[in-house]
């Protein structure tokens, strides 16, 4: 599940924006909750766990700024979309955690671009739980280079190294679909965030090589090229 904050005075933007929130992740079909707030002082009381906050910056109290500058210092996983028609303060307003500036009146497809690519990295800081031999531990999906297959169990590369896991690539495949992970051959599954670069095999950041099946190489190349290109936006 998402949750999704809007820290916004103006109560009618409040709404239009939670209507619009609700659209795009219906649509998708993602699991979702919205809290709203009415200033930066309301949402520091409550205190609440987010993923996504929607913030205007020029508030009553502490401003949206203020509000950002702190988020960082307490909570660095939350992403910020600010909303604004203050243009002047926007270069005040940039931080590490913040993903864009939205225009009053709030635009939908404005709103889904980077809606998408928060979504998106959300996702890739989730955590896998992975069941060895004898324990089980957690790794991030950002963090997972490869699956390889081994009978009907897999090994879980990752940047520390290699881990038994005693599901199969199949199931891998199924539990990850959407994470940009792509079965590009029988026995691996590759995650498209930690390829250095591909030409007749694929090179990992790590050094290893990974073969390229014929018969899946083109959508392969083509889904690669539409992962590179969302991400350079």
């Amino acid at each position: 599940m998402i949750k999704i904050g809007i820290c916004e005075d103006d109560v009618v933007y409040r709404k239009s924006i939670g209507k619009m929130l609700g659209h795009y992740f219906t649509e998708n079909g993602t699991s979702f909750q919205i809290k709203e707030y009415e200033s930066g002082d309301c949402f520091m009381a409550r205190n609440e766990s987010t993923d996504v906050l929607l913030l205007d910056i020029e508030m009553t109290g502490i401003t949206g700024i203020e509000l950002k500058d702190w988020l960082c210092k307490v909570d660095e996983e939350v992403k910020i979309l600010f909303v604004t028609n203050h243009v002047e303060a926007m270069a005040e307003a940039f931080g590490k955690n913040v993903y864009g500036f939205l225009h009053k009146p709030v635009e939908q497809k404005e709103l889904e671009k980077y809606l998408a690519r928060m979504q998106e990295d959300i996702q890739e800081n989730r955590g896998l739980v992975i069941k060895g031999f004898d324990k089980e531990f957690v790794v991030k999906i950002r963090d997972i280079l490869y699956f390889e297959s081994e009978d009907k169990y897999s090994r879980v590369v990752d940047k520390d190294g290699r881990h038994f896991s005693d599901k199969g690539l199949g199931q891998w495949e199924k539990e990850l679909r959407g994470s940009h992970f792509f079965r590009c051959h029988k026995c691996y599954l590759v995650n498209f965030r930690n390829i250095h670069k591909m030409e007749s095999n694929i090179s990992m950041c790590n050094g290893d090589k990974l073969p390229i099946s014929r018969r899946r190489a083109k959508l392969l190349r083509d889904s690669y090229r539409e992962y590179i290109i969302r991400k350079a936006r």
